[in-house]
């Protein structure tokens, strides 16, 4: 218990000593940290989604629909323009915004100033949406497209 107290009353003294600015410094080093810390588990968050079972069944399933859909279209170009616009995914912005598939195949989701290059039935949108929540964004419509922007900046 002596030490111990003694230890409080070492410390204390210390902090009186030390200069204030340095005290700022440490502050901001540690407030680094933390966000570091909390980045590498939104990111470890992130990476799971792509991982998860539930959400790969659901995907599936919603592939599966839209196969059928883009069958029954077949013939109908009407159709197959809206289902195309509906499911499908915006190469052109791809390529415009530089997009390339990675060693998967699988195409970003998001290109130039937060457009959401995927339709908003999309299979996979729902992974899509679950990352940008969990990165604090938020996904609106603005002239017809989607787009990803902050939550602060949506009022």
């Amino acid at each position: 218990m002596f030490t111990l107290r003694r230890k409080c009353l070492n410390l204390r003294a210390a902090r009186t000593t030390r200069n204030p600015t340095e005290d700022k410094e440490d502050n901001s080093i540690i407030m680094e940290k933390i966000k570091e810390k909390r980045t590498a588990r939104k990111m470890a968050k992130v990476e799971s989604i792509d991982d998860n079972k539930r959400l790969n069944r659901i995907v599936d399933r919603r592939y599966d629909k839209m196969d059928k859909k883009y069958d029954r279209a077949s013939g109908n170009e009407k159709k197959t323009a809206k289902i195309e616009k509906k499911y499908g995914y915006n190469y052109a912005g791809a390529k415009e915004a530089g997009i390339v598939p990675d060693a998967k195949g699988h195409w970003s989701s998001i290109g130039n100033e937060g457009l959401i290059l995927k339709g908003k039935k999309h299979p996979s949108m729902i992974k899509t949406k679950k990352v940008e929540r969990l990165l604090g964004n938020k996904i609106v419509r603005q002239g017809g497209n989607l787009y990803t922007v902050p939550k602060k900046k949506v009022k």
